[in-house]
């Protein structure tokens, strides 16, 4: 069982490799679904088998890599890095299923998002700094590219915009790794990438302040935390639907995984020192993106400001200590992957029909295209936190678990989230309602336009039931979850 945590992440690469060389459309097309299905499965097992009542990471594989450096091929999983890899298996599900129509050079398409995948997986499974490293830089590559070839008018300017916010992120990582590995040698005379080792290390208050901030920045860049938040909206806008899809519902995740695996745990006081500058970016992520998201006419930036607000709740209930609130952070990084990647879906069977993400270019849609409506209303419901499903579980154990020690934080965290209902009550009315506002030249139109297909409804589906039994029961997720609080928060919970 330890070894199939090594098959799901390095299938979909070896899948890659062979769509590469037979360079096959419908290889290509079947294969990435077959395999991906495949992953979702294999993770599912994976999950299903887990024991959270077990303490310390499980399904670990640890083999020697680069002895004479102390770097090791090791992996494992705690309740949220599970968690992630079932979500993130599944976007890429959704997406391959999504992109089976797809034209344009449909073989370099998959086998990128075939990399991708094994680097987003790899991030959320290496329990060796230098093969986290590998994963984490890996996935810059074929999401560059995927923006940059498959992207709308600005494609190459958004790719390398992300490309550089990116990487000078990762390069405040690096020197983060470096500082904790060095301070290490001089203390045991051995280098050592483990990240057990470092666990027990116990790092000065000096040092680790200053290595709290050096992974932060990495970390906030990810996020994106306000104020390097700039690259989001513009890597959407400009990102094919299926792009867009896995950088809000897996990348974003990235970084605020980093913050629970890494700085809490490994940095426990300078967590507490900075608590105050966490919250402070964290509430102007919630209120300033949800006020930018209500300005917007364009459907992805709308979202993207969405994803910035949703991820600053995140880092709120991150940084609240308390088991609760932790939870649900975790919850939300979850109920947040679900409820964005099914809006970014909603807003690429927009364009693909009327060819614009103009909400003043539409409206009254939900007459024409009501299979479309209803599923676009309900991931939208999804995202706002509408109880009965999982976002509502995730902002409410943020809420609870903030306001035990910071109420006031809590508070105007709070009116902050009844934004979220505003922008996305004005982005539906405006495209799916509205039909007095209509030219009679769009009418015609309208009246042929073809409602969800099967490529389609499969994806919503699939993403959309998640979220719901994540709602309706959301009993054996937070057990899964509270397995991580244990291990960050140290305490008896």
């Amino acid at each position: 069982m330890d070894h199939l945590l090594t098959v799901i992440i390095f299938l979909p690469l070896i899948t890659a490799g062979l769509v590469g060389l037979i360079r096959n459309e419908t290889f290509a097309k079947v294969s990435s679904v077959a395999v991906s299905g495949l992953v979702l499965i294999l993770s599912l097992v994976l999950f299903v088998n887990f024991d959270f009542e077990r303490g310390g990471f499980q399904y670990v594989t640890r083999l020697d890599w680069i002895p004479t450096l102390g770097i090791s091929y090791h992996l494992g999983v705690d309740g949220m890095a599970i968690s992630l890899i079932v979500m993130t298996a599944l976007l890429f599900f959704a997406v391959f299923v999504w992109s089976w129509r797809i034209e344009d050079r449909p073989v370099l398409y998959t086998a990128l998002f075939l990399m991708l995948e094994t680097a987003c997986l790899g991030v959320f499974s290496a329990l060796d700094f230098f093969l986290f490293y590998i994963f984490w830089e890996g996935m810059l590559i074929p999401m560059y590219f995927i923006i940059g070839f498959w992207g709308h008018e600005r494609k190459v300017y958004a790719a390398n915009k992300f490309f550089l916010y990116t990487f000078f992120g990762s390069l405040f990582l690096l020197l983060g790794f470096a500082s904790v590995i060095i301070y290490a040698y001089f203390q045991t005379g051995e280098i050592t990438f483990n990240y057990i080792d470092h666990l027990k290390m116990g790092y000065p208050l000096w040092l680790q302040k200053i290595a709290f901030l050096l992974f932060g920045l990495g970390f906030a860049v990810k996020i994106p935390m306000w104020p390097f938040h700039t690259w989001l909206p513009d890597a959407h806008v400009e990102a094919p639907t299926a792009g867009s899809v896995i950088l809000a519902g897996v990348l974003l995740k990235m970084g605020t995984y980093g913050f629970v695996r890494f700085s809490l745990p490994l940095f426990p006081e300078a967590s507490e020192f900075y608590i105050p500058l966490i919250f402070t970016l964290s509430l102007i992520a919630i209120i300033y993106a949800a006020m930018m998201a209500i300005a917007q006419t364009h459907i992805k930036r709308l979202i993207a400001y969405s994803s910035i607000s949703h991820m600053g709740i995140v880092t709120l209930g991150t940084f609240a200590m308390d088991k609760d609130a932790l939870n649900g952070a975790i919850y939300m990084m979850i109920a947040h992957g679900l409820s964005s990647g099914a809006l970014f879906f909603a807003a690429g069977f927009i364009y693909d029909r009327i060819h614009s993400y103009n909400m003043d270019d539409l409206g009254g849609l939900a007459r024409y295209i009501p299979n479309f409506a209803v599923l676009f209303m309900i991931s939208g419901l999804a995202a706002i936190g509408l109880p009965g499903l999982a976002g509502f579980i995730a902002e409410f154990l943020v809420l609870l678990g903030t306001f035990k020690k910071h109420p006031v934080w809590a508070f105007i965290a709070g009116v902050g989230m009844v934004l979220s209902a505003a922008y996305f009550l004005y982005m539906y009315k405006k495209t799916m309602l509205e039909e007095d506002t209509i030219t009679d030249e769009r009418i015609k139109k309208w009246k042929t336009l073809r409602d969800v297909e099967v490529h389609h409804l499969i994806p919503f589906v699939a993403i959309l039931a998640v979220a719901f039994i994540m709602g309706l029961y959301p009993s054996p997720f937070v057990k899964i979850f509270t397995h991580t609080a244990r291990m960050v928060l140290g305490a008896e919970v």
